[in-house]
């Protein structure tokens, strides 16, 4: 499987913002003429999406962010960040294939051979 570079650093596309609807409790993507309601790894994910952080950068983050919840709740499973990683690049490129983020790609990494 093909994917987004590792090391590639997306951000969402200028058509789009981020906002959390407090009434509906529940985060948003905004575009133009649509509105895309968010789940919360979503959301985790595409705030990320500064433009200054690596794919890379934000899975660990969000790693870091799922070991302490876990921790939290008592429960010992661990995340792997292989499989963040590639949860979240494929993400990543499926919103880039919307239009939704932008992100430049100089190579690609295949998950199966590593």
């Amino acid at each position: 499987m093909k994917s987004i570079l590792l090391r590639s650093s997306p951000k969402l596309a200028a058509k789009a913002r981020l906002k959390f609807d407090k009434v509906r409790g529940k985060h948003l993507l905004l575009l133009p003429e649509r509105v895309v309601i968010l789940n919360e790894t979503a959301a985790s994910i595409l705030t990320l999406c500064d433009g200054s952080q690596t794919v890379s950068s934000m899975s660990e983050k969000l790693r870091a962010s799922l070991l302490k919840d876990a921790e939290a709740k008592g429960n010992d499973v661990k995340p792997d960040l292989n499989t963040i990683k590639e949860d979240i690049s494929e993400f990543l490129q499926e919103m880039v294939e919307q239009g939704w983020v932008v992100i430049s790609t100089n190579e690609t990494v295949d998950y199966k051979e590593q």
